[in-house]
């Protein structure tokens, strides 16, 4: 049966306000696994306002009492972990093992969160100038949100939410509607803790969702990943609103080889790079720039390891590199945004489908 996803705002699973979905497909198996809703700016003020309800009660609670919670929270990660690997895969192509370290560096994020209560801390200069001392504090703003990619649908926004709520701040993650099945797990996980209504919510969504969080005067400050176009617009209506932004976009990376570099090393450095997440990431490397007699032998063991990959269903063990999104990604141009080394040898047979970046 195909999974249909909910909202999650105010401590409850909710219904979208409009009736129109997205299927969420396997791009190893094409199937469908699950439908998402195509959030609307209502959904996300509904989000906003249950934020903005427990922010007043949630900043008051002793920064210590936060990080109980994301001690709890990571238990519940570690427990889950193949279950969170698992689906990494089946939404996004990902081999296992890629999956694995994803989710591995999740919970990485939620150990940083952990230290917050020494990190956060401000100071005290006495006698900065003549008869005058000077006191610094740390204090939470509001309303936080993240629009996050399909990428690495669990890492990235374990890179924001457990650091915005135990810094005392509210939250909301609106994900890549390619990849919106971790974070409805995730989002289960975090129901269990126990938070306070409206502390964490999850809108699902395209580009009407995206702009809603961008544009809502009530929401302080969005962290966004993804391609460079959209990471610039991002930047550019938020800091008309005064927002505070990240917006982190693509990458177009070149390896130099030297004439006396270590071939095998450097060959399997640059195929990691190139292939590793089906080259679908920032840090993939697009270009190698062979230097004088390194050409050569650089160019003929790179055919040599790449004609040997095994490409296919991440959840097969022998898989060395997965698939890639989707069909106009795979039939996208080698130029079409950064961050897409070795992407032909993914190529499959996807459903056709539009490509959703925000």
């Amino acid at each position: 049966m195909v999974q249909q996803l909910k909202h999650y705002i105010g401590g409850e699973w909710v219904e979208s306000t409009s009736p129109a979905t997205t299927s969420v497909i396997n791009p190893a198996t094409c199937e469908t696994l699950a439908t998402v809703p195509e959030g609307t700016r209502e959904d996300v003020d509904k989000a906003v306002k249950a934020a903005q309800a427990a922010f007043d009660e949630w900043r008051s609670t002793p920064v210590l009492s936060r990080a109980q919670y994301m001690y709890r929270f990571k238990a519940l990660l570690e427990d889950r972990f193949e279950d969170l690997t698992r689906i990494v895969v089946e939404e996004n192509g990902k081999t296992r093992d890629e999956a694995r370290g994803e989710v591995r560096r999740g919970i990485e994020s939620v150990d940083f969160a952990l230290q917050l209560p020494s990190l956060i801390r401000g100071y005290t200069l006495e006698d900065v100038s003549s008869g005058i001392d000077e006191t610094a504090e740390r204090q939470p703003l509001g309303v936080f949100a993240a629009i996050t990619p399909f990428n690495f649908p669990m890492m990235v926004p374990l890179w924001f939410l457990p650091t915005a709520i135990t810094c005392g701040n509210t939250y909301i993650v609106k994900p890549s509607p390619q990849t919106p099945i971790s974070m409805q797990l995730l989002y289960e996980l975090l129901d269990e803790l126990g938070l306070p209504e409206g502390v964490v919510n999850l809108v699902h969504g395209g580009k009407e969702a995206s702009m809603a969080v961008m544009e809502h005067p009530d929401i302080v400050g969005v962290s966004f990943v993804g391609s460079s176009p959209v990471a610039k617009l991002v930047y550019e209506t938020c800091a008309k609103a005064g927002k505070r932004v990240q917006a982190q976009g693509g990458a177009k990376n070149y390896i130099v080889v030297m004439p006396d570099a270590d071939m095998g090393a450097s060959v399997a450095n640059i195929m990691g790079s190139a292939y590793g997440c089906a080259g679908q990431r920032c840090l993939a490397g697009s270009v190698v720039v062979a230097v004088g007699d390194a050409y050569e032998p650089l160019r003929n063991e790179l055919v040599r390891r790449a004609s040997g990959l095994r490409v296919g269903y991440g959840l097969d063990e022998t898989t060395q590199m997965g698939t890639v999104i989707s069909a106009s990604a795979a039939n996208a141009s080698k130029d079409d945004h950064a961050g897409r080394g070795g992407w032909r040898a993914g190529r499959a047979g996807w459903p056709q489908q539009e490509s959703r970046r925000l």
